[in-house]
């Protein structure tokens, strides 16, 4: 894993890196890529992907993936799969569904789009009136779905950012973009988009600037992208300089999730060559671009993650999948460090700390890191997000359950500007020392019974399960010594103990307690002193 991250953005290619998914499918092809991993949804399953491209992993046994969506932050990807009438939550660490969220009474549900805690679901089956939008909120534990704008025959495609959604139905003409304020419940329309007299061609793609100030629509015979003011619902600018912006079909559209760029992709009209143009978003000055032969672009399938952006191609004939990642994009240098302790004690909590600081000397503002962390014997413990304040600092804790060397990762992914960055540390970790106590009685009577408790723990510390072992000494007043081992003792969790005795001679009672300890306790010992005398008269 550390090499996997230190080499997540390679030197690429002019035209970047495509890669064979090894599958065929007629439906699917959306892509998002969330915890290092990218996943192309493929009609009977989820494809997932490193961030180099590589197919890492399956979902399999879906009925219908058709499309992803992905919060900002976290460890959730969801899918739709239209023919089983669901969505399904993926832990994208585990790759495992943890979550199905039945949408039978708002059947197919093929586009989704996701903003902090609510999804956005465009569904239906091609029936007139059967489809439209709905929303859940998924920290409900059964969401109940809240519906979106009028009835429609194809399933809307969605886009929302902050309080701003969009939603369009896809290749009917004239097409309709309809904007809401979702801050309320149900959303409130804020008008519609419809162009000119003739309104809108057929929609290809639907999205939203980061700041949700503009749509972005990939429109049929237009030859170009739009961005339309989601305020005055007027067309802004437009996107084009493509050289396949002549004979070519706008098939996909995305802005970055800082802000910094928009995405374009074409097919050629024949659709056997795929580019995809990076705009400068408030210009629409063509920043980079790249084509690839022999195959087409998804519709709707470009993503982002850090500096990356990737693209889903198709064989024309067979329908064979490949993803298409673009070089990173142009960015100035950062630097992440990580400071921790040389060494740490077992069981005991841990700070580790460090800085996320920028070429240019900017603050980098609240940015979220990646922690990975392994045991000394080259487990993993579980995925982690943490964040940095403002100014780029960031601190974390641990509490080590065994010895020996552990090794944490942080992985900041970069945005448009900047590059990622990963830092590393080792913290060797020694045995836990424990100090041991035992109080009790000073003096007892012959044939009374003696009661001890003790402690080895400290607050707060959980301990594995170790041994007690209790040794009596007495020494009588005519001077003889007699030992004698008790019972052995289990301390709780927590390290305390409790033991009893029952004299049957005077003299000097000494009880030596011995931790024995364990590869993450070490062994401790105490004493505690009795004077045993014969009962009154």
């Amino acid at each position: 894993m550390v090499g996997l991250l230190v080499a997540q953005a390679p030197a690429a290619a002019a035209d970047g890196i495509v890669t064979d998914l090894g599958v065929a499918v007629g439906r699917g092809g959306d892509v998002v890529a969330r915890g290092s991993k990218v996943f192309v949804a493929a009609d009977d399953r989820i494809v997932v992907a490193s961030l180099d491209g590589q197919v890492i992993d399956t979902i399999s046994g879906l009925s219908g993936a058709v499309a992803l969506a992905a919060p900002d932050g976290g460890r959730r990807v969801y899918a739709a799969l239209r023919d089983s009438h669901e969505v399904i939550e993926i832990d994208t660490a585990t790759v495992t569904i943890t979550r199905r969220i039945d949408l039978t009474s708002y059947p197919c549900p093929s586009n989704l789009a996701q903003s902090h805690t609510r999804l956005w679901i465009g569904y239906g089956c091609g029936e007139a009136e059967e489809g439209g939008v709905v929303g859940l909120v998924l920290s409900e534990t059964t969401p109940t779905p809240v519906r979106v704008g009028p009835a429609t025959t194809q399933p809307p495609l969605v886009a929302v950012t902050g309080n701003t959604l969009v939603a369009g139905e896809p290749g009917v003409s004239p097409a309709v973009v309809r904007v809401y304020d979702v801050s309320t419940t149900p959303a409130t329309p804020r008008g519609e988009i419809r162009g000119d007299a003739n309104g809108l061609p057929p929609l290809r793609d639907l999205a939203l600037t980061a700041d949700g100030s503009a749509a972005l629509s990939a429109l049929a015979d237009t030859r170009q992208f739009d961005a339309w003011d989601t305020t005055t619902l007027a067309r802004a600018r437009a996107y084009d300089s493509s050289a396949l912006s002549e004979h070519g079909l706008p098939t996909a559209v995305a802005a970055s999730p800082d802000g910094d760029y928009v995405v374009g992709g074409w097919n050629s009209s024949q659709g056997d060559t795929a580019e995809l143009v990076v705009y400068d978003p408030a210009t629409a000055e063509v920043i980079y671009e790249a084509d690839y032969q022999g195959k087409a672009l998804v519709a709707g399938s470009i993503a982002f993650y850090g500096t990356l952006t990737w693209g889903v191609l198709k064989e024309p004939e067979t329908g064979r999948m490949h993803l298409w990642r673009l070089p990173p994009s142009p960015f100035h240098s950062s630097t992440l460090t990580l400071t921790a302790p040389p060494e740490a004690t077992a069981l005991k909590q841990l700070t580790l700390g460090g800085r996320l600081t920028l070429s240019n000397g900017s603050l980098p503002g609240v940015q979220t890191l990646e922690l990975y962390r392994w045991l000394p014997d080259g487990t993993s413990r579980p995925f982690q997000e943490i964040t940095t304040a403002a100014d780029g600092t960031y601190q974390f804790t641990d509490t080590p359950p065994s010895t020996g060397t552990f090794n944490y990762l942080v992985y900041w992914p970069g945005n448009s500007w900047f590059g990622g960055r990963s830092a590393s540390a080792t913290v060797t970790v020694t045995p836990y020392q424990p100090t041991l106590t035992v109080t009790g009685p000073a003096t007892g009577v012959v044939g009374e019974r003696l009661e001890f408790s003790g402690t080895f723990g400290a607050d707060g510390v959980s301990f594995p399960r170790t041994t007690i072992t209790v040794t009596r000494r007495v020494v009588s007043p005519d001077g003889t010594v007699t030992s004698k081992a008790l019972a052995k003792v289990a301390p709780a969790a927590d390290g305390s103990f409790g033991f009893a005795d029952t004299p049957t001679t005077a003299g000097e009672h000494t009880y030596t307690v011995r931790l024995v300890g364990n590869s993450i306790v070490a062994p401790a010992n105490t004493t505690h002193v009795v004077t045993v005398l014969q009962p009154s008269a």
